[in-house]
């Protein structure tokens, strides 16, 4: 589950535990997380200054719960609407897991039926750019031209989308309700800043579709508003704020599907907009998948 409660919490009580185990203080105390215990580790890195040294965050969600459910839930709105309109399909405020999983059936279904035709191709295109879905596979070279970048992201984007509403369900179980929101959200601005633009329009002009019309059709429809009370304990808990107390290295893979390396970018302008970034390094690693590090 979405362990944010407690869990920055838990790894300094552990830290006394084994020093209060060993009999003495070690020299040097490291903060490590991988996936969500990269979030844990870049919580840590804000709060534990003087109890840690020093943090490694590897593939981490370091834009934080909030950006991640947001931005899910983008490509997860623009799937309903353009590929399943008139379905029922719930994309928050879940009563029970087994609903979030009907979501995910019905979202995978949705894409995986677009995929067949080139107008539901390039709606396919436009969600996996809201997810920041990479296109790059395993085993295979990183693709060159348009239609092999869209059948990537399209792979990825299935296989993502099995994650994404159990893990909404789990964050609405630790914050005490829905904590995701699109109102208000322009989506024809959110798709120019996103780095999968130009595919996009070439999927749609492809498909001899109009794109400035999706794109108005979402911002019209965005209605979905959140619990205040849940936003306020996410950011609360899970939320880093840039603020940090000890050196920071951040490393990701390139094309991670699950916590997407644009992630990063939020991050350093967090610690840029909070005058720290002399405490923080980032490098990365060109291959695909989530986490997919080796030790060299």
């Amino acid at each position: 589950g979405w362990a944010l409660n407690t869990a920055p919490r838990d790894q300094l009580d552990t830290l006394t535990a084994t020093i209060h185990a060993i009999g003495q203080r070690p020299r040097r105390r490291l903060a490590f997380g991988t996936s969500m215990g990269g979030l844990v580790t870049a919580k840590l890195a804000e709060t534990a200054g003087g109890r840690i040294d020093g943090a490694l965050a590897t593939c981490g969600i370091v834009a934080g719960g909030a950006a991640l459910n947001n931005y899910q839930l983008d490509a997860e709105f623009a799937i309903a609407q353009l590929l399943a309109p008139g379905q029922p399909i719930t994309l928050a405020g879940y009563a029970t897991l087994t609903e979030a999983f009907a979501t995910t059936a019905a979202l995978v279904a949705a894409v995986t039926q677009g995929q067949t035709t080139p107008a539901g191709r390039a709606r396919v295109a436009l969600a996996a750019a809201f997810h920041h879905a990479p296109s790059w596979l395993p085993g295979q070279p990183p693709p060159t031209d348009a239609d092999a970048v869209q059948r990537g992201q399209y792979e990825w984007l299935v296989r993502s989308l099995q994650f994404t509403t159990p893990g909404r369900f789990d964050i609405e179980t630790a914050v005490g309700g829905n904590a995701a929101w699109n109102r208000g959200v322009d989506y024809r601005r959110l798709l120019e800043r996103s780095a999968d633009r130009e595919t996009v329009a070439a999927a749609y002009r492809a498909a001899g579709l109009d794109l400035r019309a999706d794109l108005d059709r979402l911002t019209r429809a965005a209605a979905t508003t959140p619990d205040p009370g849940a936003v306020a304990r996410l950011f609360a808990t899970s939320v880093p704020f840039g603020g940090l107390r000890m050196p920071v290295l951040a490393i990701h893979t390139t094309a991670d599907q699950l916590v997407p390396v644009q992630q990063e970018d939020a991050y350093r302008n967090a610690v840029r907009r909070a005058g720290r970034s002399a405490l923080l390094r980032q490098a990365y690693v060109a291959r695909p998948g989530h986490c997919a590090f080796t030790p060299a």
